[in-house]
């Protein structure tokens, strides 16, 4: 007999690993730096101080407080607070791994800067340095790097954040032999940059993120990446890009999963976050990843409220109903059976079912049920929070 199928993850403690952190092999100046660095601490609590012009390009400039180290390693730091008045958005700090103490050798860094986040990389000595980076708090910043092998995977949350999110990863050679650390550039010779850090930590153990319940999906060119986040005990924050889900063809992200046969999908939407009078987000069931698939949607539309959108062949025009009720905290449910599908919505809590109509779509034998999200904006993000998605096979009903 079928059960309940349900997207949950437990919660276990990820967010810690557990490792003896030595006492550190140097704390130098690399580079041009102008003023002389320093740190002073131990232990799991440091305060860096550094000037420089950058670490960027094909040479570096900043101070470093570092580890010799060997092998696939968790390093984790929380930066407080990074003083330094006046200077560059660009100054940087953080983790660093790196294969020597030349300014133009290979690393590879986790770094806070003066307006968000980066993860940058050197590949090979002298060469110009990569960065993957995105707007960001920068007090109270939890960062943490991953190597495993040649592999660099940087994470990164706040301190009222359910968990780390996974921010990029690069690939970077650093020999059987490196360093590891903190490293601070104010990107100015005239001025010191300090950081002061808690929870420093090196571990053996390598730190990865569970998979996620269900697949992030980009449907069509959206301009930005989708990423999912637990924020909460059943609770995920979906952020995606796109310009829509209507037309003949769509543009948003799926966070979902495959399935065949006759079922239910319910979903607690807790909250969408708009960006345009077209946003929307909610529950799909959809026949492929192809733009012009066919789909049956229960969306919640920033004007019309809840809105029942569907696809019924592929390529055609969609169609949509509204019932111009909006609120968050609702339930959505969509019921397949054969070719059909009943879409229905309550509010939280409420006895009963409003049912807003039954449509037909060619969703195959295998077809995809999910949490959709378009910003109704290519390259700008819309966030949409849900709480459990629940499949329900009909023999189980």
């Amino acid at each position: 007999m079928f059960g309940r199928l349900s997207l949950i993850i437990t919660a276990v403690a990820l967010s810690s690993v557990h490792g003896q952190t030595p006492n550190p092999n140097g704390s130098i100046d690399i580079g041009a730096v102008g003023l002389v660095g320093s740190s002073t601490g131990s232990g799991s609590d440091w305060t860096v101080s550094g000037a420089g012009e950058d670490i960027w390009g094909s040479k570096d400039a900043f101070h470093y407080l570092y580890w010799n180290q060997t092998g696939n390693l968790t390093v984790t730091a929380r930066i407080k607070e990074f003083s330094c008045d006046g200077c560059n958005y660009w100054r940087k700090s953080g983790i660093m791994f790196r294969s020597d103490t030349g300014d133009n050798d290979p690393y590879s860094m986790m770094q806070l800067t003066g307006w968000g986040i980066a993860h940058q990389h050197r590949e090979m000595v002298a060469w110009g340095a990569r960065s993957k980076y995105d707007s960001y708090s920068t007090k109270n910043v939890w960062l943490r790097l991953v190597k495993s092998g040649n592999t660099f995977t940087s994470f990164v949350k706040r301190d009222r954040d359910y968990d780390y999110i996974e921010h990029y990863s690069n690939e970077v050679n650093l020999g059987d032999n490196f360093l590891v650390g903190l490293a601070v550039t104010s990107h100015d010779t005239g001025q010191l940059g300090t950081i002061e850090v808690s929870d420093f930590e090196i571990s053996d153990e390598v730190f990865s993120l569970p998979a996620p319940p269900a697949n992030p999906t980009e449907i069509g060119d959206t301009g930005k990446e989708i990423t999912v986040q637990q924020t909460g005990e059943g609770v995920w924050s979906i952020s995606a890009a796109g310009t829509g889900i209507g037309g003949t063809s769509d543009s948003f992200g799926f966070f979902n999963n495959a399935y065949s046969g006759d079922l239910t999908a319910t979903l607690h939407l807790e909250k969408l976050t708009r960006q345009d009078a077209d946003t929307k987000g909610g529950l799909m069931m959809r026949g492929s990843h192809d733009v012009d698939s066919p789909h049956v949607s229960l969306l919640v539309r920033s004007n019309d409220g809840v809105t029942m959108v569907w696809r019924s062949e592929a390529g055609v025009e969609t169609k949509s109903k509204n019932v111009g009720v909006w609120e968050e905290d609702m339930e959505l449910k969509l019921e397949k059976v054969g070719n059909s599908v009943l879409c229905s919505y309550k509010h939280s809590g409420a006895p009963t079912w409003f049912v807003i109509g039954e449509v037909a779509a060619e969703l195959g034998g295998t077809f995809y049920v999910g949490p959709a999200v378009s910003s109704a904006i290519r390259g700008t993000h819309a966030l949409l929070k849900t709480g459990v998605l629940n499949i329900i096979p009909a023999t189980a009903a």
